[in-house]
């Protein structure tokens, strides 16, 4: 009889030895297949380096429009009339509205062809009636340096050349007056804020020289110059 128990004592105890060794290794295939899941999560099974990462197909192509509206202080352009002064100054103030294309060279460098037209100012000129009125249409081919962005906010430093089709609209007594083409050149400062990846608000101030035109008629104005102030948007394609 003890042998009979004997050996169904063996049989219990090689019957748990097995479930335990089953155990043991079910519980070892369960840790190798977590930790095949984790390398696989990290980079490619078999070695340690990470996967590539995803290129975007949309990047931008660093082409962008502009669109701008302004307020324009014209300083005083003296008014001459068949080469003598008349002691009169175009002056006061007007309004700007302009746009143009840019492309983006650098993180930092950028360059942009625009066209604006400019309200400028008047000068009485009695008797012959309510006066001269100036504005001009300039074309010009500036660059920009964006010195730094912080939180969104771009400031940056601009310089430019290009023409100016410097427009005088006098009274009939001193009829035609019309239009001359001068070189003009600019330089000024602004800051802009980045809205979205697409989307910037520009405020800037411009320093423009639109050159010393001269008219049919008799007509003259000696350095004529504007202050402009831009606000505007610019839209990265």
């Amino acid at each position: 009889m003890m042998g009979v128990f004997g050996r169904a004592g063996r049989l219990l105890l090689a019957s748990l030895a097995i479930a335990a060794l089953a155990g043991t290794a079910q519980a070892a295939d369960k840790a190798d297949a977590e930790m095949e899941a984790m390398m696989a999560s990290l980079g490619k099974p078999g070695d340690f380096s990470l996967a590539a990462p995803a290129v975007s197909e949309d990047a931008a192509s660093g082409w962008y429009f502009r669109a701008d509206v302004g307020y324009v202080a014209a300083s005083s352009a003296s008014l001459s009339f068949g080469g003598l002064p008349t002691g009169l100054d175009v002056s006061g103030s007007g309004w700007s509205l302009g746009g143009g294309i840019g492309y983006r060279f650098l993180p930092f460098l950028r360059a942009e062809v625009s066209l604006d037209y400019l309200a400028l100012g008047s000068a009485s000129l009695a008797p012959f009636g309510p006066g001269v009125g100036a504005s001009a249409t300039v074309g010009l081919a500036s660059v920009y340096w964006d010195i730094i962005t912080l939180a969104g906010f771009t400031p940056y430093l601009s310089a430019g050349a290009g023409f100016a089709i410097d427009t005088l609209s006098a009274p009939a007594a001193l009829q035609p007056a019309g239009n001359a083409w001068e070189f003009a050149w600019t330089a000024g400062a602004g800051i802009s804020f980045a809205v979205s990846s697409s989307f910037s608000l520009d405020l800037g101030y411009r320093y423009l020289d639109l050159g010393s035109p001269s008219y049919a008629g008799g007509l003259s104005l000696g350095n004529s110059t504007a202050q402009q102030v831009r606000f505007g948007l610019r839209y990265a394609l």
